[in-house]
């Protein structure tokens, strides 16, 4: 790409409206005065350079460059004074010409100049009111999404009061029994599998409705503490380790020496437990899981939902499974929106929940080489913190 460079363009044109001038000069001082034809002609030449010098630098510059060619051609015209006739004043005429013209061209290029730079800051003016609009309008549609997502938990949450009253009583009255059936029918015995299959079941349930209600359950409003999200990481991988083997999946883990942020740990990693587990599900046998903690420059959320510049710890999960649907990257966390087939479709809205709470964020996508990729970003604390 080329860049203009102003001053080496202001020396060329210097350097074009000198040459033009004493070229023209040496025209007139190398042609006989017995001539008078060619010389009508060059002292008209004259009129290029002093309109092109009144052109890019103005009224001043114009009148700079006719001084200039007076200084020149006066001597010219002294010399042969005798020889000149009824032409003498007209040359002389011919020199207070230049000045006129290059005043009034020069003239109209400032105004000209002038004008041009106020639509340009007027230009300038109305981008920065765009971009402006434009931040206050992501501000508004975030604040929208925000609200709505709101309305969606006010209205889960007075479902989730029914739910705990006409369900979670009835399940441990289930289980409660099951259990004490399951001392009369001992594990050879033929009813013995299916009393197994009821508490399965009703833990199961149990557990669906432990997720609507983290769902539904407002978050906890307090700072928390500092976490070290590397070796929250370190301890999630440890504990998914068996669960993985069995899989045929393996796990790795890739993460600097500490990585600080502010919220609460049992949060936190209940987060990295959904992302992680996840993943090893969607994951074959034989393939590979990785999980990677680094800290970079980035943005965050401050004050009024506007984003600033800010530390931030990132955490990524990677599996070489069959991605997500196409198209469907940000649906995965809208609740009971799921892929799997015995799947309640909260665990990750319960996770980007927490992650907003935490001032962060959680985001999805496929990756280029195959399998899907969950980013959690949070603000980073500062070495001095905490």
């Amino acid at each position: 790409m080329l860049v203009n460079d102003p001053r080496k363009d202001f020396w060329i044109k210097v350097g074009a409206v000198a040459v033009l001038v004493f070229g023209v000069s040496l025209l007139h001082y190398g042609t006989t005065t017995a001539r008078p034809l060619l010389h009508d002609v060059y002292r008209r030449l004259y009129y290029i350079p002093v309109g092109l010098a009144a052109v890019w630098f103005g009224l001043r510059g114009g009148l700079a460059v006719s001084g200039v060619v007076a200084a020149i051609y006066v001597p010219h015209i002294i010399i042969y004074w005798n020889d000149m006739g009824r032409e003498l004043w007209n040359r002389v005429m011919e020199v207070g010409l230049y000045f006129v013209f290059s005043g009034l061209v020069g003239f109209f290029a400032d105004r000209d100049r002038a004008y041009r730079r106020r639509l340009q800051m007027a230009n300038e003016r109305l981008e920065r009111s765009y971009e402006e609009l434009r931040r206050q309008a992501d501000t508004l549609f975030q604040v929208e999404e925000q609200l709505r997502r709101a309305d969606r938990l006010s209205a889960i949450g007075q479902l989730a009061a029914a739910v705990t009253h006409e369900i979670r009583n009835p399940l441990g009255a289930i289980k409660g029994t099951a259990e004490i059936l399951r001392d009369e029918f001992p594990s050879g015995h033929p009813k013995a599998e299916f009393l197994e299959i009821l508490l399965k079941e009703t833990d199961r349930l149990n557990q669906v409705v432990e997720e609507f209600l983290g769902y539904a359950r407002p978050g906890s409003t307090d700072e928390g503490e500092a976490v070290d999200l590397a070796q929250v990481a370190r301890q999630v991988v440890g504990f998914l380790s068996t669960p993985a083997r069995k899989a045929g999946v393996t796990v790795t883990l890739e993460a600097d020496e500490a990585v600080r942020v502010g919220g609460r740990p049992a949060q936190l990693k209940q987060v990295l437990v959904n992302l992680v587990l996840n993943a090893v599900q969607a994951t074959p046998p034989g393939r590979r899981v990785t999980v990677r903690v680094g800290s970079c420059d980035g943005r965050v959320l401050g004050a009024e939902y506007r984003e600033v510049a800010g530390r931030v710890a990132r955490l990524c999960v990677e599996d070489e499974g069959p991605g997500l649907p196409r198209g469907e990257e940000q649906r995965v966390f809208e609740p009971f929106f799921t892929t799997k087939e015995e799947g309640t479709g909260l665990g990750l809205a319960i996770s980007r929940k927490i992650a907003e709470a935490h001032g962060g964020t959680l985001a999805a996508e496929n990756r280029p080489e195959g399998g899907a990729r969950f980013v959690l970003t949070l603000p980073a604390l500062e070495e001095a913190d905490g």
